[in-house]
């Protein structure tokens, strides 16, 4: 008797959870060709002042025309799983928060969220810098190679780097998470949805110094003085403020509200 009244009420949670799943799959699927390019423009001109439009353009060019060979390419595998993650665990979290503890839902889909999305997205960007922090016209593939594996065995230059893009993402998700919010609840007459992006946007003023200051660093080991170091990987700021709250429309605006669409149709239908 009791396996039976429990049995209907488990099909409901874990097909909620396999929509969650579909909608986090599609959603990332959707973000992250947008996002592999425009974080290779940046690597690319903050390491060697590669143009930035330039860059977008020559790299959407190679994944319209040859679509197979990016979507399979190494760097935007890593940008999928980034987003596949994040969206699935904030559903997931979500689903049984509200099925659990519906009072706590806020805190576990946050806490969750927080230990996925930073980790991996400081594993993102390294291994970016590491793949295109090097410019292939003016080194050869065994030079390129010799670099890429000095990097990954310079444990110091990993920390320290890895330490600067954990800031870099506490600043964004505490405009998020927190920020965000709490200007809502104070305007309640301006939509959730234009708070958001405006104050995810505005976290980019702070946010992209410091990503710049941890590309400079995984990709100049050398010793230098701080205020050069500064100097140098502030030079392209403006250009990669703009690039980067134009970045966060795809990544958190129509990659969140894509996948939340998503979800709420397939938990209507499960």
């Amino acid at each position: 008797m009791q396996h039976e009244t429990s049995e209907p009420q488990t099909r409901p949670r874990f097909g909620c959870l396999a929509g969650d799943l579909a909608a986090a799959t599609i959603s990332a699927s959707v973000v992250a060709p947008a996002v592999t390019i425009i974080d290779r423009a940046i690597v690319e001109k903050s390491s060697f002042n590669q143009p930035l439009f330039r860059g977008l353009h020559a790299h959407a060019m190679v994944a319209l025309k040859r679509p197979a060979p990016f979507v399979f390419h190494r760097p935007f595998g890593i940008a999928w799983t980034l987003y596949a993650a994040t969206y699935s665990v904030a559903n997931g979290a979500d689903t049984v928060g509200r099925a659990l503890q519906p009072s706590a839902v806020g805190t576990i889909g946050f806490l969750s969220t927080t230990l996925v999305n930073v980790p991996l997205a400081v594993w993102k960007d390294l291994s970016f810098a590491q793949a295109y922090g090097i410019k292939p016209s003016t080194t050869s593939k065994n030079q390129i190679s010799a670099m890429q594996a000095a990097s990954v065995r310079n444990p110091a230059v990993l920390r320290a780097a890895t330490a600067i893009f954990v800031v870099r993402d506490g600043v964004t998700i505490f405009g998020s998470f927190t920020l965000a919010p709490r200007l809502s609840a104070a305007h309640p007459q301006a939509k959730p949805v234009i708070t958001q992006l405006t104050v995810l946007v505005l976290t980019q003023l702070v946010a992209t110094p410091i990503h710049l200051l941890g590309l400079d660093l995984y990709t100049r080991q050398k010793r230098v003085p701080f205020s050069d170091r500064l100097v140098q990987s502030q030079r392209y700021l403006p250009s990669s403020i703009v690039l980067r709250c134009v970045r966060i429309i795809p990544a958190f605006g129509v990659g969140c509200l894509l996948n939340l669409e998503l979800r709420s149709f397939f938990h209507a239908r499960l």
